[in-house]
């Protein structure tokens, strides 16, 4: 839910595909690529066309405008009658692959939060206490600018938010270790800032006490490149004190991402342990002292 993608902006004569894209992408990565469109007539497949080496010109394409894709037509009018036309959305092919603990697929951004909440979901089912109005909540357009959220907050109205994403691993050869922001294998990775949001430090003090009370892995994450829907949920109304629980992910927005599933399991575990310990973080984080 809510990945990066594509959509078709122009359909030549020839029947080849202009496409824009639907959150942070680079050109480059989709050079060669499979992509998969959502046609009226049901999904058609085509791949991002790239000169062979013996026609290849000085530079590859760097920018949109100088992408296209072949899905085989032979004309305009067999795109539209095959259902693709301007605003047909698309996103990558991909493939689902896994090694032990690694697994390997596309839309891992969000895949993997969707899981996590469906899981914690299952498991805290009639087992939170107290004067509690519990609300789980998938939504869409974070990508594009945190637009799907803004609908939520108006809704629910809350007075604590956790936002269950997935983040940067950039522990990988061409990064220095100063710029890892956060590791494979490292567990839970709590925020404390990005550039949509300071984390509520009192919050973040709570959480890590219980993460390691309960013996729950976790890294703290300075990410100062990206953002979050807790950029929108925490300034909310009068204010939301709202904490980022991310799994690290090699490689994401791109057409295939990695991630440790023992790193998931230990989201999945501090989520539930905070939701079964309200009391205690509205005690220690959420009263005035």
């Amino acid at each position: 839910m809510d990945e990066v993608g594509v959509m078709v902006s122009h359909i030549d004569q020839r029947g080849f595909l202009r496409i824009i894209p639907i959150g942070g992408l680079d050109p480059w990565i989709l050079l060669d690529k499979e992509l998969v469109f959502m046609g009226r007539n049901g999904d058609v497949v085509g791949v991002v066309g790239i000169d062979p080496p013996h026609l290849r010109k000085e530079k590859p394409p760097s920018r949109f405008e100088e992408l296209y894709v072949d899905a085989g037509f032979s004309s305009k009018d067999d795109a539209l009658k095959s259902g693709i036309m301007p605003g047909t959305p698309g996103t990558f092919a991909g493939s689902f692959r896994q090694r032990g603990s690694v697994v390997i697929g596309k839309a891992f951004d969000n895949r993997v939060g969707c899981t996590v909440l469906i899981d914690t979901l299952r498991d805290i089912r009639n087992k939170v206490v107290g004067d509690v109005s519990l609300y789980f909540a998938w939504n869409t357009q974070e990508e594009v600018g945190l637009r799907g959220i803004n609908a939520v907050v108006h809704q629910v109205n809350p007075h604590l938010a956790f936002i269950v994403e997935t983040t940067v691993a950039a522990d990988v050869p061409t990064s220095s270790e100063d710029v890892w922001i956060t590791r494979i294998g490292g567990g839970a990775a709590l925020r404390a800032y990005d550039r949509s949001m300071i984390t509520n430090p009192r919050l973040l003090s709570v959480a890590i006490e219980i993460a390691e009370g309960s013996n729950i892995k976790y890294q703290v994450q300075v990410n100062p490149y990206g953002g979050t829907d807790a950029g929108v949920v925490h300034t909310y109304g009068v204010g939301v004190p709202s904490l980022v629980i991310s799994t690290p992910a090699r490689y994401i927005h791109s057409p295939a991402s990695l991630v440790n599933t023992e790193d998931l399991r230990q989201v999945e575990d501090l989520l539930r342990t905070l939701l079964l310990s309200l009391d205690v973080i509205r005690n220690k984080a959420l009263t005035s002292e």
